[in-house]
């Protein structure tokens, strides 16, 4: 028997809650906060398919919660797995493994791609129709006053912010300050709301979507949060075009789409993840994959810059590619350690997690290489056009950084300081180009036709 890279803990809590023995586990990634491995249980000689995932022990008691969403949904429409157990203090919850995939079809599967999408679309307007009265989450509450779900929304990415202190990066200090000057208004019923809907939480099979996954951030809400959260993922994972995916849900739910209220949630979806990892990314957690975090958070970034330019009417702007320094040893040192870990070192690993670790390695080799390579006229360009944000040449760049975000809640600069921050991420995002890898240039959708 091998329980595999199984905690002892969780395996002899899932024999004692299944009455079964472990016979293999492998893990996965699970994002920032959760980690997870799918575990094979033998019970009277049949085979028990399970997934287990477990909180990092900065987390919040997301799978108790996730547990809780679970249970609610499981007599309804909307495809869920069912829940076996959770143990608040192994911060642990384990879950049928349900047949399909994670990782949304890809070329291989190009029939199943649209169907997949509109399914997706579907399953989402039928979350939405569910009743809140009929749902007992306990840890939720009453749903409340659906014209408050905005802003009840923005003061819990404000607490974020809070435990952020002087670290917040300026980007989020204006984000949060044009979030609070354009609440949504007319909102007229209360929806459950995933707030994390799209490729990467659902598992799907020829075309139809079998279990919509992590329910840990699901709250009261307005509907128009999830299809934002939807056009967020659809960076990472294509849906198709997003017009079509919300004229794909106005059919199914009989619901008009309001793409203001889709665009003011989208700034608020991109915000909260990125300051959401950035926490993770305070921590010196070795349970992270901090490549990974580092990597979206960078992308969450720059498309939260140029949703921003979308949604304050700002044309995005566009920045030329960055020059190349001549080259130093310190730039051959580090393209010949990201060859080895490319050539070497990744071919020779068996196990998927220590190859996604090795490759993350990988990417982080190449994003300082690329600093070293570019570095200078990045740095160039970003104390120039800070200077012309700022009125003046800072002492250095954390001195400009400084007086930019003291300035950032000053409405009368909004359109200045929304183009800059728009430069400013595409600059960053072509420094960090190898880190980003094949999402170096994914840019947020448009949300009209």
């Amino acid at each position: 028997m091998s329980a595999g890279p199984l905690p002892a803990d969780l395996h002899d809590w899932i024999e004692a809650t299944t009455g079964g023995s472990v016979v293999a586990a492998h893990r996965h990634l699970a994002g920032a906060s959760r980690q997870a491995w799918s575990v094979d249980v033998t019970l009277d000689d049949a085979p028990l398919a399970l997934f287990v995932l477990r909180d990092n022990l900065s987390g919040t008691g997301g799978s108790s919660r996730d547990a809780a969403v679970l249970r609610a949904l499981s007599p309804t429409a909307v495809p869920v797995p069912k829940v076996h157990a959770d143990d608040p203090d192994l911060r642990s919850v384990l879950l049928e493994r349900v047949d399909g995939r994670s990782d949304f079809p890809e070329v291989d599967r190009e029939d199943e791609r649209e169907p997949t999408a509109r399914d997706l679309m579907v399953v989402t307007a039928a979350l939405h129709a569910l009743d809140p009265r009929t749902l007992a989450i306990e840890h939720l509450g009453a749903p409340g006053d659906p014209s408050d779900h905005a802003r009840q929304q923005l003061d819990k990415v404000d607490a974020v912010a809070a435990m952020l202190g002087d670290t917040i990066a300026p980007l989020f200090t204006f984000a949060l300050g044009w979030l609070r000057r354009s609440l949504p208004q007319g909102v007229e019923r209360s929806s459950l709301v995933h707030s994390d809907m799209g490729p990467g939480n659902f598992l799907a099979r020829a075309g139809r979507v079998t279990a919509v996954l992590d329910w840990e951030v699901a709250h009261w809400g307005d509907a128009m949060e999830d299809l934002a959260a939807i056009a967020v993922r659809d960076m990472a994972t294509p849906v198709g075009h997003l017009p079509a995916r919300f004229a794909d849900y106005a059919a199914a739910s009989g619901t008009v789409v309001d793409l203001g209220r889709v665009a003011w949630y989208r700034v608020l979806v991109l915000t909260r993840n990125a300051m959401l990892i950035g926490l993770g990314l305070s921590r010196d957690d070795p349970a992270v994959d901090r490549a990974q975090l580092t990597m979206f958070r960078i992308l969450l970034m720059r498309a939260g810059a140029l949703s921003l330019c979308d949604a304050i009417g700002v044309p995005r702007p566009v920045e030329a590619p960055l020059a190349e320094c001549p080259t130093t040893d310190d730039i051959r040192l580090a393209t010949h350690a990201r060859r080895d870990q490319h050539d070497v070192v990744a071919p020779a690993i068996a196990d998927s997690f220590a190859a996604q670790r090795a490759y993350g390695g990988e990417m982080v080799l190449g994003y300082l290489e690329h600093k070293l390579r570019f570095g200078a006229d990045y740095h160039a360009r970003e104390m120039d056009d800070l200077a012309g944000v700022i009125g003046h040449q800072p002492l250095d760049e954390l001195a400009g950084w400084r007086t930019l975000r003291d300035r950032c809640g000053d409405a009368s600069l909004e359109r200045a300081h929304a183009a800059f921050f728009g430069r400013h991420l595409l600059r960053r995002g072509m420094i960090a180009a190898p880190l980003l890898g094949p999402l170096a240039e994914r840019l947020p959708q448009r949300l009209e036709a």
